[in-house]
């Protein structure tokens, strides 16, 4: 019964990620194609061994799959890959660029991914600049300001005392 809803996903996953390319629309066609393979294999094997009468179940079952697999299988792959027009963006990790024309009409980087403007227009300028932002995540990964597992002022040697000197002289 699993295995319905992982194939489903897989499909639909497939699908989402080649959004409005010829590799989305194959992944969707190939997986409604490989269904209707199912159905009628199993068809076949019921009439060889003088089943048919059962073949109405997975039918009535399979076919509204089918539908459900294709039909949000196709909205899926439908989708928008643009982001809404009018709005600055970089075009390599799709940061929201509006607050800092100046900036980056300027010359200067984005600050998401480091990547400029003239770096985005080409195909290999994307992948370069993609490339220096997983290494650069790879390297040193991103601290979350304010956290911290230690006390402001101590270090990690030394134990903080200062709770307990408290407890005692109240």
């Amino acid at each position: 019964m699993l295995l319905f809803v992982v194939y489903a996903m897989l499909v639909w996953y497939g699908s989402l990620r080649g959004r409005r390319r010829l590799s989305g629309y194959a992944v969707l066609i190939g997986g409604v194609l490989f269904l209707l393979l199912v159905n009628r294999l199993h068809l076949e094997v019921a009439k060889m061994y003088n089943f048919v009468e059962y073949v109405a179940v997975l039918r009535v079952l399979l076919y509204p799959y089918i539908a459900l697999v294709g039909g949000i299988g196709f909205f899926l792959v439908r989708l928008p890959i643009d982001l809404p027009r009018g709005e600055l963006h970089c075009k390599v990790c799709r940061y929201d660029l509006s607050d800092l024309k100046d900036e980056v009409f300027g010359g200067g980087p984005c600050p998401e991914c480091g990547a400029t403007i003239e770096e985005a227009k080409s195909r290999a300028g994307r992948r370069l600049a993609r490339k220096r932002l997983q290494k650069r995540n790879r390297e040193e990964p991103n601290e979350m300001p304010g956290l911290s597992l230690g006390i402001a002022g101590s270090t990690a040697d030394e134990p903080d005392y200062s709770a307990r000197d408290e407890y005692q002289e109240g």
